[in-house]
Parts: structure tokens; sequence; C-alpha cells
């Protein structure tokens, strides 16, 4: 099958159901494929099973931060070419230098961005 007519899929790595919901609603609505994963734990093992073509990475999760899965998803070589964006409230320069030294292609803060915005912006990383 044509790899642009494969159906895309994203991770959403997000601990605020309501947010996780919208994203997974608009996405669907796309025809994108999305899976939710809630807790930091849980990240990089999904990384690992799911093979998404894209990462929504949140910072602020239960366990381990966001930081911390952006760093591991980066030592692993099969996992460090997968898109990461991260979205999260944390607006400090500090942080977003951070993400983007970790590897991160986009940081974007919530209140700062419209969802549809936010998807508009996934979407390029999509279909690049």
């Amino acid at each position: 099958m044509d790899t642009e007519k494969q159906k895309k899929k994203i991770l959403i790595i997000e601990d605020d159901e309501h947010i996780s919901r919208v994203y997974e609603v608009k996405f669907s609505q796309e025809g994108v494929e999305t899976v939710v994963v809630q807790s930091g734990e849980e990240a990089v093992a999904s990384v690992r099973k799911e093979e998404p073509n894209l990462i929504i990475l949140d910072i602020m999760l239960p366990k381990k931060d966001g930081f911390m899965i952006l760093e591991e998803i980066r030592q692993d070589p099969k996992l460090a070419s997968i898109p990461v964006l991260v979205i999260s409230n944390l607006g400090q320069e500090s942080d977003k230098e951070r993400a983007f030294e970790l590897g991160a292609k986009e940081y974007l803060v919530k209140v700062e961005y419209p969802v549809q915005e936010v998807i508009d912006k996934i979407k390029q990383y999509l279909y690049y």
C-alpha cells in the first residue's frame, strides 16, 4: 500500500481526559487513528507498541513527566525519529528550551492556542 494512503496514527500522552478526548474526536473526523495514554509510566512502552507517526506530549503527567519521556524516546534509535509536539500549560522559556534540547519539534502552550490551530499544526507534521 502507498505510504501516503496509509492511515496515520497519533499517540496522545495527556492526563486531562477532556483535552485528550477533544483531540481524539477531531482526529477521528480527519481519518487519523488516535491512541491515548494518561500516565508517564505507560508512555514509552506505548510508543514502542503503537509505533505512531506523531506524538502529542504533555509535560505535567503523573509518575513520570514529559521531559523524562522525551529523553527516553530520543535515546531509543527506533523511536528517535518520531516527531514529538509538546502541548503544555508550562509556558516558561526554560521549559520550552529544555523541550527543544530534548528533541521536541514544537512547544505549544495550551492557553495560547485554540484547538483548531493545534490541529492544523499537527496536520503539518502528519502530512508534511
